[in-house]
């Protein structure tokens, strides 16, 4: 559907349009997302400008200049990828335009963005080590934190131009390091062909067929890594002879222990940051303490496709439980959640196999729906499948669910119509939860095997600090 610009804003617009593109630069990769034409609404407009992003801050700039050459008053915002260009001759109103890496999904921006947010905490840890602490770092300071870090093709242009949140970020991180480690003598590194994706990386593959870890992210969910300078070698050797996941765990339980080797794993940092060491325990003694159980759930009729499982009582200590697929595919997934960011996914047919491992036998009872199966109509196969959504919403007290006989033949109509990824996600949570309180002989310890998986503490998981 077209969106029209409010008459009010158009002059403006067709400002901003033209502020798009320059004598070295252009930002035509755009997308309105809404216009309000209420009069008494402040942000009439708001739209997405993509650029890569390592050119977020300075696209907000240029625009920035561009307009204030033409007579339109623009200010960039606190986060400096966002900017309010103010209506001409209406200063109380405003089109907000939003700077987002090209091919972005979601804050992170991608696989891409990950990269350079976690070679940027290399590099500002570097200079922490190296530099002093400082409260404002220079281009010098830069170059030269960049000489003690391996971020496997991050350039320095890509870290400066990163916006001011993730800079923040960085350094509150680098000086949380250095509060937590100290010493000296350190290299940083993420992705590197040495250690991250060389030793580290092969000594699990090694040694994965031993646990039921779907992946290393599971084993060590370390972003980046801490080595000694003057034991890399040593530390390589170390990982290349250990071909058994225990020992391999015991090896970098050593190092950590010896400070020789850290692992940390990164979420965005917002207010204060903190490191939390993870799995430095006996795995009995890890399992013993933990107290994840199952606590609740969420459940709403049609404003959402999730179910929230909570393993603790806090309101982030839980699971969403959701399909990750989009419009296009069925991809039911548990994903851990936190307050500033999410801790962790666990794929839906990994989950049965998990617990299958953990001895719930009648975990073959819950079965994923098919994508091909959820699709909505009113034909014999679709209404089968719109009543079991129906019976377990009303079994399961879905908020704002009108469990009336009155209301069934509208709730089913409501339930038919709902798209395909709806009517998968939905279908498979309500299942989840229903096996999980009638049919699952202990449900606080497959919620238990469920987080301790989600968050890399599994009995096979290896020792690391959470930075957050």
């Amino acid at each position: 559907m077209a969106i029209t610009i409010p008459q009010d804003a158009v002059k403006t617009f067709e400002k901003v349009m033209g502020a798009l593109g320059g004598e070295d630069y252009s930002y035509y990769l755009f997308d309105v997302k809404n216009a309000n034409e209420n009069p008494r609404a402040k942000k009439v407009v708001e739209m997405v400008v993509y650029v890569p992003q390592t050119k977020r801050v300075t696209a907000a700039a240029n625009i920035q200049a561009s307009l204030d050459g033409d007579g339109v008053i623009a200010k960039v915002l606190e986060k400096e990828t966002e900017l309010d260009v103010y209506l001409i001759g209406n200063e109380k109103k405003y089109i907000r335009i939003l700077v987002k890496p090209n091919g972005s999904k979601g804050s992170g921006g991608g696989a891409a963005a990950t990269a350079i947010q976690e070679a940027a905490q290399c590099v500002y840890a570097a200079m922490r080590y190296y530099c002093g602490d400082k409260e404002i770092y220079t281009e010098e300071d830069l170059k030269c934190g960049m000489d003690h870090v391996d971020v496997g093709g991050a350039k320095l242009e890509d870290i400066m131009g990163l916006p001011k949140e993730w800079k923040e970020g960085s350094q509150k991180g680098a000086n949380e390091i250095f509060k937590e480690v100290g010493g000296s003598g350190y290299m940083f590194v993420r992705g590197d062909r040495l250690l991250d994706d060389g030793a580290i990386k092969k000594a699990f593959g090694r040694v994965k067929g031993q646990t039921n870890l779907s992946s290393e992210d599971k084993w060590n969910p370390a972003d980046i890594w801490m080595a000694k300078k003057s034991e890399v070698d040593a530390i390589k050797k170390h990982l290349d002879g250990e071909n058994t996941i225990d020992c391999l765990n015991n090896a970098l339980l050593q190092r950590f222990n010896d400070k020789s080797l850290i692992g940390i794993s990164l979420k965005k940092i917002e207010g204060t940051a903190r490191m939390d060491i993870k799995n430095n325990q006996p795995a009995a003694v890890r399992k013993a303490n933990e107290k994840a159980k199952f606590e609740k759930y969420d459940l709403t009729f049609l404003s959402s496709m999730d179910v929230y499982l909570y393993y603790g009582p806090g309101q982030f200590e839980k699971f969403q439980a959701r399909n990750f697929g989009g419009s296009s595919k069925g991809d039911w997934k548990l994903e851990l959640k936190g307050k500033s960011a999410a801790q962790g996914k666990i794929q839906g047919a990994v989950v049965i196999e998990l617990l299958k491992n953990a001895g719930f036998t009648n975990i073959s009872q819950f079965k994923i729906p098919t994508w091909a199966e959820s699709a909505p109509g009113s034909g014999a196969a679709q209404k089968k499948i719109t009543n079991e959504i129906y019976d377990l919403l009303k079994k399961h007290n879905a908020d704002k669910f009108d469990k009336s006989p009155k209301a069934a033949a509208n709730n089913k109509a409501d339930i038919a119509t709902q798209d395909k990824s709806w009517r998968y996600s939905k279908l498979a949570g309500l299942r989840f939860l229903d096996w999980l309180k009638h049919t699952c002989s202990d449900k606080d310890m497959a919620m238990k095997e469920i987080y301790l998986y989600a968050s890399s503490q599994s009995d096979k998981s290896s020792v690391y600090y959470k930075l957050q």
